[in-house]
């Protein structure tokens, strides 16, 4: 009887993921742009929307009920041009939000003000990174109710209890860990992000000096991403300008990887959520910016590419979508590329295209500049940054930035952390999950691990046709947050394989059974720590072709993980998505 063994060092770790892989992803993503290049008129577009939000709010898991928000307010600071004060709000109950709101403080400017909300991008120390601070100081002085928040781990948010902070290199990695535990109980970090910022919105507009017919909303990097995803799923905005963020998929992955958690969603491409179809979906209301023609993290090239996509769209649509009564010169309707010198980040030109689009669209300002005039603002500093903000002092008192005496809202009473909210749900599935037999746990696998039946893996010409899977070994694919038990490199394929709705896991019980299947007779499956998962996996699919399984020192149950104050070995490359709503991976072997 043959003894198949799992055991592989980092070094000689053999990928699952097949050379063409990133082919794929292009395909998928070019394929998703056809779709949205296809909308004829009006009526398609208004369909396909729908189509795509609900796709879209699926794969995040689906958005939490809105709650009473509790906001308290600080006290107001008078600053240069505005006044300045923090807020207290929360998006769920005990999910605590720190926003800063900054109005006008002009004789010459009238309430209600024009809205924008500013979510920020990835700085460890929130408000307190000089260029939002700064940017937020110059929409208020430009006459905006500006209004940014602290994003989760950011600021005065931190999530995990203090004694696991230093192992967080930087608040992506608290982003990473949180999106490896949502993804076992099929919920989207991007969740969390999302519905702060439908509640961020829900607060500012609720202010008497907020005139919220009038909304913008711009950002950068993670806070472009978040600028995209509220302009798409929030009809209450009238302008968006997300910076840094919109690319294609193709160029992402082929040149950085993936980013954030929040950044891809499960099976998206399969569903035709790309960015040119994210940017559609807040048609007519979007500009798009790409901060860097030389060096960003989302590739100026894929920029160009979903620009295209998304202009034509508009020029074919914008005639007949175009409202009678639309207030003032709704420019947005004519899509914008702003795109200046790099690198990646909130340049000066950016801050004022930012300003002046939002002028010109909310208040009735005048056109923005042609694009060379913002050009000439850069330093044309390429070896470091263009942003003479940087490290200029803050347009408020520093003490003023916080609105918690230690500094932390998990200090306050009812806090709840998303980490305790991820951990009562995957106890609340364990409390309903009903014990399944082993041809239910066969459909199920193969149906969320992604493991295709015996017969498809052989295909035709039968097993000795198979291809062999190469070494997926790409240099610029290391995931900066989350190491995992196999390395950046597995956890960074995880993340390309979920926008196909695929697994690590699965593509590795595959290889398992492919290998057993050359056999003339059952074999007796051994596997070690973390390769455990994936043996279970195999096992459960097929189990005629094993007559035996042992696992050695296998790692905790995926309950066990979400549940876990400790996040520092949590992974995404040993997860599946939404598997905690049907079954725990230990399930698998059970008697």
């Amino acid at each position: 009887m043959r003894l198949f063994t799992i055991l592989y060092s980092v070094a000689l770790l053999v990928s699952t993921l097949q050379a063409d892989i990133l082919d794929e992803i292009a395909a998928a993503d070019r394929k998703a742009d056809a779709a949205v290049a296809a909308i004829a008129t009006s009526k398609e577009l208004s369909e396909k929307q729908a189509d795509w939000r609900k796709a879209w709010v699926d794969g995040l898991g689906g958005l939490p009920e809105r709650t009473p928000l509790n906001a308290k307010e600080g006290p107001v600071v008078k600053c240069e041009g505005f006044t300045f004060r923090n807020v207290l709000f929360e998006s769920q109950p005990g999910v605590y939000v720190v926003g800063h709101l900054a109005l006008p403080d002009s004789p010459d400017i009238k309430s209600p003000y024009p809205a924008v909300l500013m979510p920020m991008g990835h700085s460890d120390n929130g408000i307190l990174a000089s260029r939002y601070a700064a940017h937020l100081a110059m929409m208020a002085r430009a006459g905006f109710a500006a209004f940014s928040w602290d994003p989760i781990a950011q600021g005065e948010r931190r999530q995990a209890p203090a004694k696991f902070d230093a192992s967080f290199s930087q608040c992506a990695s608290e982003h990473a860990r949180l999106g490896a535990r949502g993804w076992l109980v099929g919920w989207n970090f991007a969740r969390f992000r999302i519905w702060d910022g439908i509640r961020a919105a829900d607060y500012l507009l609720s202010r008497k000096e907020v005139d919220a017919t009038r909304v913008g909303v711009c950002g950068t990097s993670g806070g472009g991403t978040m600028s995209a995803y509220l302009q798409a799923l929030d009809d209450r905005i009238t302008v968006g300008f997300p910076n840094c963020y919109i690319s294609s998929f193709r160029e992402v992955f082929a040149e950085r990887g993936c980013h954030d958690s929040e950044q891809f969603f499960w099976n998206q491409l399969n569903l035709g959520v790309n960015h040119a179809a994210i940017l559609a979906m807040g048609y007519p209301r979007v500009a798009l910016a790409t901060g860097s023609r030389w060096k960003d993290y989302f590739p100026h090239a894929g920029a160009v590419d979903t620009f295209a996509v998304y202009s034509n769209l508009v020029t074919r649509l914008s005639a007949a979508a175009r409202p009678e009564s639309a207030p003032y010169r709704p420019l947005a309707y004519i899509p914008w590329h702003f795109h200046c010198d790099g690198p990646h980040g909130l340049s000066l030109p950016t801050r004022a295209a930012q300003c002046d689009w939002m002028r010109f669209n909310l208040r009735g300002g005048a056109a923005p500049k042609p694009l060379a005039d913002y050009w000439a603002m850069s330093t044309g500093n390429h070896a470091g940054t263009n942003d003479p903000c940087a490290f200029v002092a803050l347009p408020f008192p520093t003490n003023a930035a916080f609105f918690t005496a230690t500094h932390q809202v998990r200090d306050l009473k009812g806090f709840r952390s998303v980490y305790d909210i991820l951990a009562d749900r995957a106890r609340k599935l364990a409390a309903v999950r009903k014990p399944k037999s082993r041809v239910q746990l066969r459909e199920i696998v193969r149906r969320r691990a992604n493991i295709r039946p015996l017969k498809e893996l052989c295909g035709a010409q039968g097993l000795s046709a198979l291809p062999v899977l190469e070494p997926f070994d790409h240099p610029n694919f290391d995931w900066w947050y989350l190491k995992g038990p196999w390395g950046y490199k597995r956890e960074n394929e995880a993340g390309m394989l979920a926008t196909l709705g695929r697994t690590v896991i699965g593509r590795e019980a595959e290889r398992i059974i492919v290998d057993a299947a050359k056999s003339d007779k059952p074999i007796a499956l051994r596997a070690s720590g973390a390769d455990c998962i994936a043996a279970a996996h195999a096992y459960a699919a097929e189990p005629q072709l094993f007559s035996s399984l042992q696992l050695v020192n296998p790692p905790p149950s995926w309950t066990a993980m979400v549940t876990n104050p400790d996040p520092t070995d949590d992974s995404q490359a040993v997860a599946v998505w939404g598997a905690l709503e049907e079954y725990d991976w230990t399930d698998l072997v059970k008697e």
